[in-house]
């Protein structure tokens, strides 16, 4: 009888942890200035939680704003990219409706992981929740960096090269198709990839061909787990068209990116192709 009720007792744990789970904070701007990170809601009991940065996680300091009722923000663990951390003893109040001071990162701008902070809120007579919203500065990030941080190869100018391309940060574990990420195509580009995030479990995946008709080569699926799969397509995909569906190795994974090697088909009207990756979730539980 005892272990019975013991099963059910971590039955009932394990599914109030999945209904509590926490959405990653998924930054998508790298313009300058004060940018949203997260938020959370917290009562008399919630002494500590955090938040899981994603994207252009890249910020200079942060600080954090309050409404509802009043904080007392105690400690604060900034963890970074690169493994190190930073911890942070603030030890003062945030009054409903204000914010902390600003809170400089070490190194100046950095590639952050995750925010661990711990806090509670001041009692008020209304035994209001307050709810506690993260902020991160960015400084420089308009500037064209060194490295692109996502694969580790040089970055382009604006002087007569392109961009880098955001990563797709896909928000949605619904099943069925969705569209992973899109990228333009002439006829002197060759070799292209498009880095995943977020929700980034797909079974199979597909290409779309709009503008003009792709041939589509070579294929390469790399998996969070760190293995990759290598696939041979050599066929056409024609304009308005899509391609086979190309099955992933072990069913529903969760990707780091794709690169795909192709050109556009020699066409009358001297287009440019737009090739649009879609990605199947057939159990994103």
């Amino acid at each position: 009888m005892k272990k019975k009720l013991l099963i059910l007792l971590l039955i009932a744990a394990g599914t109030h942890s999945k209904m509590n789970a926490q959405t990653p904070a998924i930054i998508v701007s790298d313009k300058a200035g004060w940018h949203k990170i997260g938020d959370r809601t917290v009562d008399f009991a919630k002494d500590r939680d955090e938040i899981m940065v994603m994207g252009s996680d890249r910020f200079s300091a942060i600080k954090f704003t309050v409404t509802g009722a009043s904080i007392d923000l105690q400690d604060l663990e900034v963890y970074y990219e690169s493994g190190d951390k930073q911890d942070i003893q603030v030890r003062t109040p945030v009054m409903n409706g204000k914010e902390s001071r600003v809170i400089d990162l070490n190194g100046g701008e950095r590639s952050l992981k995750k925010i661990v902070f711990v806090y509670k809120t001041i009692a008020n007579t209304k035994d209001k929740k307050a709810n506690v919203e993260v902020w991160g500065l960015k400084t420089n990030a308009a500037l064209a960096t060194t490295k692109n941080t996502i694969t580790g190869e040089p970055a382009k100018t604006n002087s007569g090269m392109s961009t880098i391309p955001s990563p797709a940060i896909m928000v949605s574990d619904k099943t069925g198709w969705h569209v992973i990420g899109n990228r333009t195509v002439d006829f002197v580009k060759d070799r292209d990839e498009i880095s995943v995030m977020g929700s980034d479990r797909f079974s199979s995946i597909k290409f779309t061909v709009t503008g003009a008709s792709i041939d589509l080569q070579d294929l390469e699926v790399y998996y969070e787990s760190g293995d990759k799969q290598v696939i041979q397509v050599r066929t056409p995909v024609m304009i308005g068209k899509e391609s086979r569906v190309i099955d992933l190795n072990g069913g529903e994974r969760s990707l780091k990116k794709i690169v795909f090697v192709y050109k556009t088909l020699p066409n009358q009207k001297d287009e440019k192709a737009n090739v649009e990756v879609w990605g199947l979730k057939t159990n994103p539980n």
